[in-house]
C-alpha cells in the first residue's frame, strides 16, 4: 500500500511539517532551472519568518562560492527589522522576490544541510515555552539583524558561526524549545563577539595606517 502524498506546501498541514521536510518539498516541486524567492516564501505559510531566516542562513553554514554571503545577508537584515517592528509575515520588494536560487545550488544546500537539520529537529521539543511570544519575536528580530550585519562584514569567519546560531534559534522558535533557543543565542553571542573583535582590529589597523600616511 503506497504512502499518502505529502500535502502541498500552501496547505495548512505544511505549517506543522519540519523544516527539512518543507525544504525537501520545495526542491521536489521545483520546475525549471531557478526557484524564485517569492515562490518559496509563499509556500512556507504561517511560519514564513522562521523558514525564511533558516533558508537565507543555510548558504552561510555550508561551503558556497564567494559573494553568496552578501546576497543572502540583506534579506536576513530586512526580516530582522520587520520582526523587531512586530510584523507577522515577512515582506520583500518585488525585485528581490523575483530573484532566486538556481535549482542546482538549492539542491546542494539542501543535501548538505538536511542531515544536520534532522539531528537538530530530533533534539528539539517544547520546553520553557514562556520564552516565546511577541517579545521573544522582537528579540529574535534583533538577533537576526546583528547576524545580518556580521554576515555582510567582509572578513573571514564572520558569517559562519552567527548563521549557524540563527538556524538553531529559528528552529527553536518554531518548536518553542527554550533550551535550543539558549544554545543558539550562546553560539551567536560567541560569533558576534568574534566579529566585533576582528572588525575592531581591522579598523584600528586602518586608522594607524592613515595616521602614518598623513603624519597625524
Amino acid at each position: 500500500m503506497s504512502a499518502d502524498p505529502a500535502p502541498p506546501l500552501d496547505h495548512p498541514e505544511a505549517d506543522h511539517r519540519s523544516v527539512s521536510d518543507v525544504l525537501r518539498g520545495v526542491l521536489d516541486r521545483a520546475q525549471g532551472e531557478t526557484i524564485s524567492i517569492g515562490a518559496i516564501m509563499e509556500a512556507f505559510g504561517e511560519r514564513a519568518f522562521g523558514f525564511m531566516l533558516i533558508l537565507f542562513s543555510l548558504p552561510n553554514c555550508v561551503p558556497m562560492p564567494p559573494g553568496v554571503a552578501a546576497v543572502v545577508g540583506w534579506p536576513v537584515l530586512v526580516f530582522g527589522l520587520q520582526m523587531m517592528l512586530g510584523h507577522k509575515r515577512p515582506w520583500l520588494p518585488r525585485r528581490i522576490l523575483d530573484r532566486g536560487f538556481s535549482t542546482s545550488t538549492f539542491r546542494r544546500i539542501v543535501a548538505l544541510a538536511e542531515p544536520r537539520l534532522r539531528k537538530l529537529e530530533a533534539f528539539c521539543r517544547p520546553r520553557h515555552t514562556w520564552a516565546f511570544g511577541p517579545r521573544g519575536d522582537r528579540l529574535i528580530g534583533l538577533f537576526a539583524l546583528l547576524v545580518a550585519v556580521s554576515v555582510l562584514i567582509p572578513f573571514p569567519g564572520t558569517n559562519f558561526p552567527p548563521s549557524i546560531a540563527l538556524v538553531v534559534v529559528s528552529i527553536a522558535v518554531m518548536e518553542e524549545d527554550g533550551v535550543a533557543l539558549a544554545l543558539g543565542l550562546a553560539i551567536g553571542a560567541a560569533g558576534l563577539l568574534y566579529t566585533a573583535v576582528v572588525t575592531g582590529a581591522a579598523v584600528g589597523l586602518a586608522w594607524a595606517g592613515i595616521q602614518r600616511l598623513f603624519g597625524l
